[in-house]
């Protein structure tokens, strides 16, 4: 355990909060290091756009993809997570999904990820990644709590 561990970045500092945790458990069981960030898949475009603007579509994924890429590349050159040399990953699709398939794919062994504190009638009506993943991945999921503002 915590040989591989997954910490998914969204682009918001608050995701990132997660990553001192998942370096302490790196260094203390000399594990590895994923960083992942999750775009939405050029196959299912949002319903703000028509098949007629699929070209626009295909054009703007790729430029999330891109920066998503130079965001992961940024991250991952800062000193304190340069030290364990992280795999980068992007992938598209839906969130858990997504995430689900690279635990399995990669051999991931512990998620580690930042929870945002919402009310429960937020969490019931928006839903939860964090909540999606503990239920349904089978590797123990590290949730940090964001930071109060």
């Amino acid at each position: 355990m915590y040989q591989h561990i997954l910490v998914p970045l969204n682009g918001k500092p608050r995701a990132e909060e997660a990553l001192p945790y998942a370096l302490r458990l790196c260094h203390l069981a000399g594990g590895r290091l994923t960083l992942a960030r999750v775009v939405p898949s050029a196959v299912m475009p949002p319903a703000l756009y028509s098949m007629a603007d699929a070209d626009t579509w295909l054009m703007r994924q790729q430029q999330m993809r891109q920066e998503a890429e130079a965001y992961l590349d940024e991250v991952a050159t800062r000193n304190e997570v340069a030290a364990v040399a992280p795999q980068l990953w992007v992938v598209a699709g839906t969130v858990g999904d997504s995430l689900l398939k690279l635990i399995e794919q990669e051999e991931v062994d512990t998620l580690v990820m930042t929870v945002r504190r919402r009310s429960k009638l937020a969490q019931w009506v928006l839903g939860s990644t964090a909540d999606y993943l503990t239920q349904h991945a089978s590797i123990p999921v590290l949730l940090v709590h964001e930071q109060e503002a």
